[in-house]
């Protein structure tokens, strides 16, 4: 199953009012997911190689690799941080 199969199968699963927040068109969607990439790069001091964020209305995927589990999970805090109740899918590799 490949990401966005795993994002559209996790929200059927989901109730049926889930939606993400502000993200109602595909711009602001991109606009969005433009903002948690230069966050998640800021805090994490660029420690993030091929970072993707991938914003819909089934949750926010982020993609990349990166050189220790703290930086994961910093990454992941910082969309947290930004978007509290959305779903997140963390798929950024350590390597």
């Amino acid at each position: 199953m490949d990401d966005r199969e795993e994002l559209s199968a996790a929200a059927r699963d989901r109730d049926q009012d889930f939606c993400v927040g502000s993200a109602e068109t595909a711009e602001e969607a991109e606009v969005l997911a433009a903002s948690i990439e230069r966050a998640v790069q800021n805090e994490t001091g660029h420690g993030v190689d091929d970072l993707t964020v991938e914003v819909s209305p089934q949750g926010i995927l982020l993609r990349g690799r990166c050189d220790s589990y703290y930086c994961k999970q910093l990454a992941q805090h910082v969309v947290m941080g930004m978007r509290a109740g959305d779903r997140l899918l963390n798929h950024i590799e350590v390597s």
